[in-house]
C-alpha cells in the first residue's frame, strides 16, 4: 500500500476508463466515474492504483458492486443501511435501489484509508443495459500518538 494516496497516478489509471480524479482540501481524493454496461458483464469503475480497483455488475434483479483491495492492503466493506433510494425507501425496502452507498476501510499496518462509494444506477429497459454513476471519496486515517 501506497505512503499516501497519489493523485497523479489515480488520475493517469482511471483516465482510459472516464474516471475523474480531485484532491480534497484536507487531503484525501474524490472520485467520479460512471459506465453503461450489458447485463452480466463487469466492468472497472473506479481505480486507484496500488490501492482499490471497484468494479460493478448488473444482474437481472439489481446489480453487484466488487471492491478489490491492491497493492497489500486488507478490506472493511459494508453497505450503508441508511443510504435512500430515488424513491424514498432504504436498499431493503426496494427491488432495485437507484442509490446504494457504502463505507470502505482499507487498511496496512502503516497506512490506514477510510472513505464512501455512492453508486447509482438505471437501467433503461428491462434486461437492456445500466448505466452505473459512481463518487468515491478516501481519506488517509491518521492515528493520534
Amino acid at each position: 500500500m501506497p505512503e499516501s494516496i497519489d493523485l497523479a497516478a489515480a488520475a493517469a489509471g482511471g483516465a482510459p476508463h472516464g474516471q475523474l480524479v480531485s484532491a480534497l482540501p484536507d487531503g484525501g481524493i474524490g472520485l467520479s466515474g460512471h459506465k453503461l454496461v450489458e447485463e452480466g458483464a463487469r466492468t472497472l469503475l473506479l481505480y486507484v492504483p496500488d490501492l482499490v480497483r471497484i468494479d460493478v455488475k448488473p444482474l437481472e434483479d439489481g446489480l453487484q458492486v466488487l471492491p478489490r483491495p491492491l497493492g497489500g492492503a486488507q478490506l472493511g466493506w459494508e453497505i450503508d443501511p441508511s443510504a435512500l433510494t430515488d424513491y424514498g425507501k432504504t436498499a431493503d425496502e426496494t427491488p432495485l435501489p437507484a442509490l446504494v452507498a457504502f463505507r470502505i476501510a482499507l487498511w496496512s499496518e502503516a497506512n490506514p484509508v477510510a472513505g464512501r462509494v455512492l453508486v447509482s444506477y438505471t437501467r433503461a429497459v428491462e434486461h437492456g443495459p445500466t448505466h452505473f454513476a459512481a463518487h468515491a471519496i478516501l481519506q488517509q486515517v491518521h492515528q493520534d500518538g
